[in-house]
């Protein structure tokens, strides 16, 4: 006759169930932990690549850009180094003349002098502008080119990376081309301004791409309630509904294989709506026959 009493084997199966319940639950929260650290990894691993992404995208613009650059920095360059070189050639006459005096010195000398103190004021404004212009030009694409990726945000004029993002890209923007600038007085907003100039860039490069025979390529700037928006506007054949829904898609591309990478706009979506809370979207009503698109960030707090 068994002596055990049914409230403790009731206790005692209660007990084990618990204890079971215990251990799957145990094994189950080491599971979700374990689950949770690889969508971690995961996603640390998403966000390194979409950097790269960036990056790359950037650098790889950068490559194209580097010949017209090259090309408007050796203009300038060729005139101020010619103007040195006249410079040079003059010195020994201005020196000559200063030895002999302006009253003994020959009739040659008095008339090549008088020539080279009229021309000195002309080719000095000449070589300081040439020098200026090619410190521009590197400013820009240093600004364009650097990773900013840790640089903290700073408060901005967007119509400053307008300009400067058009200096840049100016050897693109030929004589098959005419831009309308229309910027507005903008409040200043808090971005990474480094990387809205690609955006800049791409929008521009994209809109110029669209009129491989010329046109016009219209850029606007204003602010309304709480946003600073920009307009890029061009004369191309505008884009068609279905492929609208798309453009912002990683590797959608309507380019011949080869001539893209399908990246660009999606990663200008990435910057913009992602990196500062903006918006980027194709709308209607802008300046252009073609696609219009336009590009809105938050006003900074200040």
């Amino acid at each position: 006759m068994s002596t055990d009493n049914p409230f403790e084997k009731a206790y005692k199966r209660e007990k084990a169930a618990r204890l079971e319940a215990e251990r799957l639950l145990e094994d189950l929260s080491r599971q979700i932990y374990a689950k949770n650290e690889e969508v971690e990894s995961l996603y640390q691993d998403l966000k390194t690549n979409q950097s790269l992404l960036v990056q790359r995208e950037k650098l790889a613009s950068v490559g194209e850009l580097a010949s017209g650059v090259a090309h408007e920095i050796n203009n300038p360059v060729g005139f101020c180094l010619t103007n040195l070189n006249t410079l040079e050639r003059y010195l020994p006459i201005l020196i000559e003349a200063c030895k002999a005096g302006a009253d003994r010195a020959d009739e040659v000398i008095r008339s090549e002098s008088a020539y080279i103190l009229e021309d000195l004021p002309t080719l000095i404004q000449e070589t300081t502008e040439g020098l200026k212009s090619i410190k521009s030009i590197v400013k820009d694409l240093r600004s364009y080119s650097r990773d900013n990726q840790q640089d903290s945000f700073t408060t901005e004029d967007l119509n400053s990376g307008i300009q400067s993002t058009l200096n840049v890209l100016r050897h693109q923007i030929n004589e098959r081309y005419t831009v309308h600038l229309t910027l507005a007085e903008l409040p200043f907003v808090l971005c990474n301004l480094g990387k809205l100039n690609q955006v800049f860039a791409n929008l521009i490069t994209n809109a110029l791409q669209a009129m491989p025979d010329g046109g016009n390529l219209y850029i606007d700037s204003g602010a309304d309630n709480h946003w600073v928006w920009i307009r890029f506007s061009d004369d191309g054949q505008g884009i068609e509904e279905t492929v609208a829904e798309k453009i912002f898609e990683p590797f959608f591309t309507t380019k011949a294989v080869g001539d893209g990478t399908g990246l660009g706009l999606s990663i200008c979506y990435t910057i913009v709506t992602e990196l500062h809370q903006g918006v980027i979207a194709p709308v209607s009503g802008g300046r252009g026959r073609g696609a219009t698109f336009e590009v809105k960030i938050p006003v900074a707090d200040v």
